[in-house]
């Protein structure tokens, strides 16, 4: 506890240098969240990835990782780990039968620990503080409404917001978090035992396979089928997931969230995740801290990384 509230209090530390630095102030960023998710009469709700359920698992390490990275985390056999299975925006009752999906995981070792807040795409719709900013705002309300001439219109005058929208075409609607693969995003850096930072970004994939849904089929399963689902699965037996490397090649951009790699990567399994009991939904109102990284797990080096650690410290301190 103690090295998280650390690692946490650095992260912000230097968030608002970086929201300095770019004239942005984060809590008008907070604020634009609100705006667009927010409830007068909850003053106190969560503003984005509103929806969700609790899960308890452990992640196990690939025996002999620490050969290849200098990570002693681990080094632990069996790591105990809470998750959280979200959608994404401000919507308590949205349907299950949107492609939105969150994945996070609280990972408690012996002498570390690692927070994790993953997504089922591969990259993120903005590239920096600004695209951030301007996602969100064509997003809000004019008199009751969204402006759609002008929302397409600036999707399709922004190379980011265009390419996001065309790779979210291509996503598949999973039926199960048992079928659905989660993504770091962001590029981090893993030590090796020579001492030299790895880029990389990794993705938990899950054991039962990727599987999508038709739209019709989508249909027939209501609003709440994700719940039901997971309760059904992880009765007879743990839902797993391969947390796997996929290291950078030379020419790969390590610091832009909205690229996709491409080509052949080489991919590395470190650790499997066996979730193992559904726990209700405390942890809906927690929060998850990316910053909080194990020794051995370097910051990603983008311009989106620390904004995300400053915008979840703020909006979780107005949900006490």
């Amino acid at each position: 506890m103690k090295v998280r509230k650390v690692v946490l209090a650095l992260g912000l530390s230097l968030c608002s240098v970086l929201w300095a630095q770019s004239g942005t102030d984060s809590e008008s960023i907070a604020e634009l969240f609100y705006t667009l998710n927010g409830d007068a009469k909850d003053p106190h709700k969560k503003i984005n990835h509103t929806k969700g359920f609790c899960a308890i698992g452990e992640l196990v390490p690939v025996k002999g990782i620490t050969k290849t990275y200098d990570i002693p985390l681990l080094k632990e056999s069996a790591i105990p780990t809470q998750v959280r299975f979200s959608l994404g925006g401000g919507n308590p009752n949205a349907s299950d039968g949107t492609k939105g999906r969150g994945f996070a995981l609280k990972i408690g070792g012996k002498s570390d620990s690692w927070e994790i807040v993953a997504l089922n795409a591969e990259i993120s719709f903005a590239k920096d503080l600004e695209e951030f900013v301007k996602f969100f705002e064509i997003r809000i309300p004019k008199d009751g409404k969204v402006d759609s001439q002008n929302l397409a219109k600036v999707t399709k005058e922004t190379p980011s917001f265009a390419n996001y929208e065309k790779y979210l075409a291509t996503l598949p609607l999973t039926p199960s978090v048992a079928n659905t693969k989660y993504h770091s995003v962001h590029t981090f850096y893993f030590k090796d035992t020579k001492g030299r930072d790895i880029p990389a970004r990794f993705a938990f994939v899950p054991v039962m396979g990727e599987k999508g849904l038709t739209p019709d089929e989508a249909k027939k399963l209501g609003n709440d089928f994700l719940e039901a689902d997971f309760k059904n699965k992880v009765a007879s037996k743990p839902i797993e997931y391969k947390m796997m490397l996929i290291l950078a090649n030379p020419k790969d951009k390590t610091d832009d969230t909205t690229a996709l790699w491409s080509g052949k990567h080489k991919e590395v399994q470190i650790a499997t995740l066996r979730v193992t009991k559904y726990d209700g939904d405390g942890c809906n109102r927690d929060v998850f801290m990316p910053a909080v990284l194990p020794k051995g797990v370097g910051a990603p080096k983008d311009p989106l990384f620390e904004t995300r650690n400053e915008v979840y410290g703020i909006t979780f301190g107005r949900r006490q």
